[in-house]
């Protein structure tokens, strides 16, 4: 999904005559990596990303939420595989069945109906338990009161005790999903 992540994650919408933050969610959202195992490109998805975000029109640097990618969702397209990657080794999916992306800030100017606008996400991705502070380029598009989040990120598995046998040092995620007002 090589549209733009993760740890994810968030966009603001013009919303007239508001000057407080407004909740808003994502339900089935989508997050692709690619990861090397053994000098082999993996490929993978993982269904059922959410989000909760508070937005701020007015006050981009004051919108906070959460991105939730849920693990144990995990599909490379090989089952021993999919199951080696959820395992206490690697992924640990069965005590850590979910990462997360916590936002502390955003930057970056409005959100116009119809237009795209690139910003950035900061905050703190927590996978297998370990967390870390991380920036990510986000793009959101504004269509119809619905916006269109998604990002592109790299992170390296070891930093969160991740050790699947053979993978390499650089994870390439990719997360998408509709933030819908409440």
């Amino acid at each position: 999904m090589n549209r733009g992540m993760t740890c994810g994650l968030m966009a603001i919408p013009t919303l007239l005559g508001a000057a407080a933050a407004l909740p808003y969610r994502a339900a089935e959202g989508t997050a692709t990596f690619t990861h090397s195992v053994r000098f082999i490109p993996v490929r993978g998805t993982i269904a059922g990303v959410t989000a909760s975000v508070d937005l701020d029109p007015a006050n981009l640097a004051a919108t906070t939420g959460a991105v939730t990618v849920p693990v144990v969702n995990l599909k490379t397209g090989i089952g021993l595989r999919d199951t080696h990657a959820k395992s206490d080794v690697a992924l640990n999916a069965a005590k850590f069945p979910n990462a997360t992306f916590k936002l502390e800030k955003l930057t970056g100017g409005k959100l116009v109906e119809g237009q795209t606008l690139s910003t950035t996400a900061s905050g703190t991705l927590t996978v297998k338990g370990k967390s870390k502070a991380i920036t990510a380029p986000v793009k959101a598009t504004l269509q119809g009161g619905k916006v269109n989040v998604s990002t592109q990120f790299k992170f390296n598995p070891l930093d969160f005790d991740v050790r699947y046998p053979g993978s390499s040092d650089s994870v390439t995620v990719d997360v998408a999903f509709v933030l819908n007002g409440s």
